[in-house]
């Protein structure tokens, strides 16, 4: 239907876009979150009461988006490989959420989440139920937000249950795109694989890959590709520490290792990767890559 709408009313029609002028436009959302803003000259009252029949009509528009987050929007859309604007920070992290019904106050949601980040953070929408938390840091630390532990309560305050997709903390490079994107289609898998779930963290897709069809996917490939950072001494090393029960000591002595030398590489790893193998979920991810790669 929104195809037939943008030819009806083509050069009058905002589909999750941004207007010069939104006050000149009347705002209705659909049951999929998708925000539709028709210039209200263009609309007949008989029209009005029948696009109200479809959709719903909104109350008020999205609060006024600024020039960071449209220039979030921008990049989200494009790719541009340039920097991501406004990010003075070496590393970021990327929050996905999708919302089961539109959220009503967009402020006071950014209110509630930007709490629960101890960096700075911007929130981008793409759609009225869609977003994007971007969270600058300024060290590659695997702490997770405490957004983890808050997921279930801000869903309550605001009514509606919320999925979220907690990525891995990564350098502000020519990649960050790349990984923005696969990070997105993780999402997706995801909430398909567990859609009672509501918190996803970057250990729990890692594996989802390597169910797909086909020996080696093209998202295998990209998703396990964080391996590559690492020599086969290392990935040896991570591997004999998993295979060893997360037992260091008995870790080190099969490495020939000192300990310290050990759990130093094991935290590197741990802030490279953004996967803390020292929990269950993330070891089992971790090596099940590693089995996936040996056997490539």
């Amino acid at each position: 239907m929104l195809k037939e709408l943008e030819s009806l009313y083509e050069g009058d029609i905002v589909i999750n876009g941004q207007p010069e002028h939104p006050e000149d436009y009347e705002w209705f959302y659909t049951a999929d979150g998708d925000e539709i803003g028709i210039a209200k000259h263009r609309l007949t009252e008989p029209e009005r009461q029948l696009l109200a029949l479809f959709f719903t009509p909104a109350d008020r528009r999205r609060e006024p988006e600024n020039e960071e987050e449209r220039a979030w929007k921008r990049w989200m859309a494009t790719g541009n490989p340039a920097m991501p604007p406004q990010l003075a920070a070496p590393y970021c992290r990327f929050i996905h959420f999708t919302a089961s019904r539109p959220i009503a106050s967009k402020e006071e949601f950014a209110g509630a989440v930007c709490g629960l980040f101890s960096s700075p953070v911007t929130i981008v929408w793409e759609q009225d139920r869609r977003g994007l938390i971007i969270e600058a840091r300024q060290k590659r630390t695997a702490e997770p937000p405490l957004l983890t532990d808050m997921a279930e309560a801000l869903a309550a305050d605001f009514y509606t249950t919320i999925h979220w997709l907690i990525g891995p903390i990564r350098p502000v490079d020519e990649q960050l795109y790349e990984s923005f994107l696969l990070e997105k289609e993780c999402f997706s898998a995801a909430r398909l694989f567990w859609p009672k779930r509501t918190v996803y963290e970057w250990e729990d897709v890692i594996p989802l890959p390597l169910f797909e069809e086909g020996a080696v996917s093209e998202k295998a490939r990209r998703i396990l590709s964080f391996l590559d950072e690492f020599d086969e001494e290392e990935v040896r090393a991570m591997e004999t520490f998993l295979q060893c029960n997360l037992n260091v000591s008995m870790a080190a002595k099969k490495l020939y290792m000192h300990r310290n030398s050990l759990q130093y590489r094991i935290d590197k790893w741990t802030e490279q990767t953004g996967v803390d193998i020292k929990r269950f979920k993330g070891a089992a991810a971790v090596y099940l890559a590693i089995l996936h790669r040996r056997r490539s």
